[in-house]
């Protein structure tokens, strides 16, 4: 049997890899000038990988084995999985239309949706670690 909520444990971490390391060049490297298309590919490959990581999240949701403890936690998880989707969208479409705003505005707004995006890792973490979601009980 396919455990389905297992992919949801291998995607989550394509957006923290590619959303934090995108910021990282957008703020640090601005000496060269291929940092700046490189880091807005990052923050749209960021952005795509964030919508499905959510929507594997949502398989995993109705795959796992159940733990009644955990509902709220979850209910975090997922609320701030959307806002947190929700905002790295919202600036994917502010780089693409390269909106006339302050670079030192954007990046904050950027660093801003990553604290979000750790805000939502912790809770995913609190589902796993102290709930034990999607945590098997040993070889069937």
């Amino acid at each position: 049997m396919i455990r389905a909520y297992l992919l949801h444990a291998g995607a989550v971490h394509f957006p923290i890899a590619l959303l934090f390391t995108g910021w990282a060049m957008a703020a640090f490297g601005r000496r060269w000038d291929w940092t700046v298309k490189a880091s807005s590919a990052l923050l749209w490959l960021g952005t795509a990988s964030a919508w499905i990581a959510l929507g594997l999240g949502l398989l995993a949701e109705k795959t796992a084995p159940h733990v009644p403890s955990a509902w709220q936690a979850l209910e975090r998880h997922e609320s701030l999985a959307y806002w947190t989707a929700g905002a790295f969208t919202a600036l994917s479409l502010w780089r693409w239309r390269r909106a006339r705003v302050g670079e030192k505005t954007f990046l904050a707004l950027w660093l801003a949706a990553c604290a979000l995006l750790l805000a939502t890792a912790f809770e995913g973490g609190e589902l796993v670690f102290e709930h034990g979601m999607g945590v098997g009980s040993g070889p069937n």
